[in-house]
C-alpha cells in the first residue's frame, strides 16, 4: 500500500502574448477548456494567478474568472494563487470569495499574499515597504468576516465599525487558507499561525535544494498542526525524452522567462540545471518529483503546464502523461499522485 500521497493540481499565471494569434477572450476560453479536460482526468484543483496592468498575467480579478470556471466544472477545486489582499478593501475580499465558495458549492481554496511586483504597488499607490503590515491587518479582518463575526477595527490602515457581511462561505469557518511566501522567515510565521504554505520555487530560489530551508522553517513553526499542507508549483513539460521536452518547450519557456519583470535573468541552460523545472520524459519527471518529495515531503504539486501560451493539444498531452505515465512510475517508488478516481 502506498502511504505517501501528493495531490496533483494545476496552476496558471495566465501570461499572454499577442504574437500567439489568440485574442485575450480566446485565451480565457482555451484555459477554461484545459481546466475542463483536467477535471475529466481527475486533477484535484486549479489555481489562477492575479496580476495587474501588464500582460504578464491577464486575470486582474480571480473571483470573476473563477466564477466562470465554477460554472463549467463540478468537482475540481478552484482558487486564486494568490489573492493580493494588500491592493484591496478586505470587506470586498471577504464578500467576493464567500460568494464564490457558495456559487462553487464549497470548492474554494483561498490563497492570499502581499504581492511582489513593483509596478503593481506603484499602480495602486501602495508603499511596498508597508505591505507586511497591511497584509496582516487585512487578513485578520477577512477571516473574521468570513467566519460570520461582526467586525469593529481601529487599525493603522483599516477602520470599521460593526461590519458584518451578508453572504458567508459554505465551508466553515472559512475555506482552506494558503499563504504564499518567498522567504524562510515568512514561512516560519505562516506555520506558527497554522495556515497552509504556498511557494513557487522558480520565483524564490536559485536551485531546488534551496527549497528545503523554507519548508523546514515552515514545519518548525507548524509544530503540532500536522494537518496543514505544503503546495509547490513547478513549470512542467513532458515529452518522449529530455531532448524532445527541451525542443518542444523552449519557445514557450523563452517567452515566459523574458516576460518577467524585475526577475534575475537566467539562461535556459541555467534553468535546466537548477532543478526548478519538471522537464523531460516521464521517467525524468518522476525522478524530479521524487527528489522534491524527499527534500520537502510536499503534500500538493501544482503543475504549471501552460506557460508561454502552448497550444491546447500540447497541454492535453502533458496532462495525460502526468496522469498515466508519471503517476505509475512514482507509485513504483512509494508515492501516489492522488487523483480523483
Amino acid at each position: 500500500m502506498v502511504e505517501n500521497k501528493i495531490k496533483p493540481e494545476l496552476f496558471w499565471v495566465m501570461d499572454y502574448y499577442s504574437e500567439s494569434g489568440l485574442t485575450k477572450r480566446e485565451y480565457y476560453e482555451q484555459v477554461a477548456k484545459e481546466i475542463e479536460f483536467a477535471e475529466k482526468l481527475g486533477y484535484r484543483g486549479v489555481w489562477i494567478a492575479e496580476h495587474h496592468f501588464i500582460d504578464y498575467g491577464i486575470v486582474p480579478s480571480t473571483s470573476v474568472y473563477l466564477s466562470h470556471i465554477a460554472s463549467r466544472t463540478k468537482n475540481i477545486r478552484i482558487g486564486p494563487a494568490v489573492a493580493t489582499i494588500v491592493f484591496k478593501n478586505p470587506i470586498q475580499v471577504a464578500e467576493e470569495y464567500s460568494l464564490l465558495d457558495t456559487l462553487s458549492n464549497g470548492r474554494l481554496n483561498l490563497a492570499m499574499g502581499s504581492g511582489y511586483l513593483k509596478h503593481e504597488f506603484a499602480g495602486f499607490n501602495i508603499p511596498q515597504e508597508a505591505k507586511r503590515e497591511i497584509f496582516d491587518e487585512a487578513l485578520d479582518i477577512i477571516l473574521k468576516l468570513m467566519s460570520g463575526e461582526s467586525v469593529s477595527v481601529n487599525g493603522k490602515y483599516f477602520k470599521y465599525e460593526n461590519i458584518k457581511i451578508n453572504v458567508l462561505p459554505l465551508q466553515k469557518p472559512y475555506p482552506p487558507i494558503w499563504i504564499a511566501v518567498l522567504r524562510a522567515e515568512a514561512a516560519y510565521h505562516v506555520g506558527k499561525k497554522g495556515f497552509n504554505l504556498m511557494m513557487i520555487p522558480y520565483a524564490t530560489v536559485d536551485k531546488i535544494d534551496d527549497v528545503k530551508p523554507v519548508t523546514d522553517s515552515y514545519k518548525q513553526g507548524l509544530k503540532e498542526n500536522t494537518n496543514a499542507e505544503i503546495s509547490l508549483a513547478f513549470h512542467t513539460h513532458i515529452s518522449k525524452s529530455f531532448h524532445d521536452a527541451v525542443e518542444e518547450s523552449k519557445e514557450y519557456l523563452h517567452r515566459y522567462v523574458f516576460s518577467r519583470l524585475y526577475a534575475k535573468r537566467r539562461t535556459l541552460d541555467d534553468l535546466y540545471n537548477s532543478g526548478l523545472l519538471l522537464l523531460g520524459g516521464p521517467e525524468d519527471v518522476a525522478n524530479q518529483i521524487y527528489k522534491i518529495w524527499k527534500l520537502t515531503e510536499v503534500n500538493r504539486l501544482m503543475f504549471l503546464v501552460d506557460y508561454g501560451m502552448k497550444p491546447l493539444a500540447l497541454i492535453q498531452d502533458i496532462l495525460i502523461n502526468i496522469r498515466e505515465k508519471v503517476a505509475k512510475l512514482l507509485e513504483e517508488r512509494g508515492i501516489e499522485l492522488d487523483f480523483i478516481t
